[in-house]
C-alpha cells in the first residue's frame, strides 16, 4: 500500500516502536496368589492377576502405584496408570506406574494417579518410550513442550495456542524490531529491504526483498549480484518487486518486470512473485505477469506473494470472508504454487475499533487452516487499531492474540 512507507522510516529512525481431579477410586484388590507375577516369564502355577491399574489422572501425570504381582520370583505385576489425561499435551505423557517389586502376593495399586501437567514416560505403563507429540505438540491443557516425551499411549493433547505446531515458518511480520518479534513468537520476517537487522537470531528467518527501486534493483546485473549475496548468506527465499502496479511503490510495467526476471534465476534460492495491490489494476497486472512467466520455460517463480487490505466498513468481518474470497481467487491463478500473504490488515472504515480487528485476525487464522496452499503470512502493523505493541512496548490486545497463534505450520 502506498500509505505505509511514508511514516515508517520516521518511526523506525525515532526508535519509538523498538520498543486432578484425584482419581477417587478405592484401592484395587490384591492379586490372587500364584507362582508367576503378571509379567513374569517363569513359574508353574496360573499367572497372578497383579495389581489393578491405577486410574489415569486428569493431566496424565503419574499413574497409580503398581501392585506387586502374586507369587513368582520376579513378577512385573501392576500395569500402572494409563496416563491418558485430557491435558497431556505437547509435554510428557503420564507415567506408566512403577514396575512391581519381586512378587510375593502383594496388593494392587494403592491409588489412582493424580492429574498433572506432564508426567514422565514410564517403562511399563501406557506412557511408552517413544514420543508421539514432539515439537508439533502444543496442548491447550498441557505444556507446549519443545520435544515432548509423550509415549505410545500418551495423548498429544488438544490443538495448541502457542506451541510450534509444525516445522515450516508460518506466522511472520513486516518490519517489526527484534524485541517485538520475539514477543510475538514470529517464525519469519521481512523489512522491504535486502538487509536483516542486527538482532542475532531474533524473531525468525529473514526474507530479503528486491523491492524494485530505480538503479541496481532495476538492473539485471544488480539483481543477479544481490541474489548471489543472498545465497552466500544462506537465505533460502527472496521476495520480488513490491506493488509494481502502484505508482507510489515500485511502479513498473509488466514488460520491464519480465525482462528483469531472468536475473532472479539462481537455483539455490526460492523466488517469490511480485506482490501487487488487491484492486482490479493490481490483479490485471499480476495476471498478465503470470501469463507471460508461465509461457516461458526459462522463467521461474516458486511461490506467489499477495497483498490484501480491508477498506470499506464490514470488509474485516469476524469470519474473514472477504479475505478468504481473495485467497480463493489466488488459488485459481495458473499453477499450484504456494501462497504467501506478505501484507494484510484493515484500513480506513474496515477498522473502526481494536476489537473488530482482533476478531477479524482470529477469524482469519481459523480460515487459513482451510487453505493448505497459504503457507505464510505477515501482518502489516503500522496503522490505527492494527498495532501489535503500544507506545510503551507492551503487547496490545491484537498483539496478545497474534503471539498466541501458531508460529509454524
Amino acid at each position: 500500500m502506498s500509505c505505509r512507507r511514508i511514516g515508517l522510516a520516521v518511526l523506525l529512525a525515532s526508535g519509538a516502536l523498538v520498543f486432578a481431579c484425584t482419581g477417587d477410586l478405592s484401592p484395587p484388590p490384591a492379586g490372587a496368589g500364584g507362582a508367576q507375577g503378571d509379567a513374569n516369564s517363569t513359574g508353574t502355577n496360573p499367572p497372578g492377576t497383579g495389581g489393578a491399574a491405577g486410574g489415569a489422572g486428569a493431566g496424565g501425570s503419574a499413574g497409580g502405584s503398581a501392585g506387586t504381582g502374586t507369587g513368582g520370583a520376579t513378577g512385573n505385576a501392576g500395569r500402572g496408570g494409563a496416563g491418558a489425561g485430557a491435558s497431556g499435551g505437547g509435554g510428557a505423557a503420564g507415567s506408566g506406574g512403577a514396575a512391581g517389586a519381586p512378587a510375593r502376593g502383594g496388593s494392587g495399586g494403592a491409588s489412582a494417579g493424580r492429574g498433572g501437567v506432564s508426567g514422565i514416560a514410564g517403562t511399563s505403563g501406557h506412557g511408552g518410550m517413544t514420543g508421539s507429540a514432539g515439537s508439533a505438540g502444543a496442548g491447550t491443557g498441557g505444556g507446549a513442550g519443545a520435544a515432548g516425551n509423550a509415549g505410545n499411549g500418551g495423548n498429544g493433547g488438544l490443538t495448541g495456542t502457542g506451541g510450534a505446531g509444525g516445522t515450516q515458518p508460518f506466522k511472520g511480520v513486516a518490519n517489526s524490531p527484534c524485541a517485538v518479534r520475539m514477543m510475538l513468537s514470529t517464525s519469519w520476517y521481512y523489512n522491504w529491504t535486502q538487509s536483516a537487522d542486527t538482532c542475532a537470531g531474533g524473531g525468525g528467518e529473514f526474507i530479503p526483498m528486491i523491492w524494485g527501486h530505480t538503479g541496481s534493483e532495476q538492473s539485471a546485473s544488480g539483481i543477479t549480484s544481490s541474489i548471489t549475496t543472498f545465497v552466500n548468506k544462506g537465505y533460502g527465499n527472496v521476495l520480488g518487486f513490491n506493488e509494481p502496479d502502484n505508482t507510489g511503490q515500485s511502479n513498473m510495467t509488466v514488460a520491464t518486470a519480465i525482462s528483469l526476471w531472468p536475473a532472479f534465476n539462481n537455483p539455490a534460492i526460492k523466488i517469490g512473485t511480485p506482490a501487487t495491490s488487491a484492486n482490479s489494476n493490481g490483479q490485471t497486472w499480476f495476471t498478465s505477469f503470470m501469463n507471460m512467466l508461465n509461457a516461458d520455460a526459462s522463467l521461474r517463480a516458486d511461490f506467489v506473494a499477495i497483498h490484501w487490505y480491508g477498506w470499506n466498513a464490514g470488509s474485516c468481518d469476524a469470519n474473514a470472508s472477504q479475505l478468504e474470497s481473495y485467497i480463493k481467487s489466488a488459488e485459481g491463478w495458473a499453477g499450484t504454487r504456494p501462497i504467501w500473504l506478505t501484507e494484510w490488515g484493515c484500513l480506513n472504515n474496515s477498522a473502526p475499533d481494536t476489537q473488530t480487528v482482533v476478531n477479524f485476525y482470529k477469524g482469519a487464522v481459523t480460515m487459513f487452516a482451510k487453505h493448505p496452499r497459504l503457507v505464510r503470512y505477515a501482518w502489516y502493523p503500522w496503522s490505527t487499531n492494527l498495532d501489535l505493541v503500544d507506545s510503551g512496548g507492551a503487547l496490545t490486545a491484537l498483539g496478545v492474540a497474534y503471539a498466541a497463534a501458531p508460529s509454524y505450520k
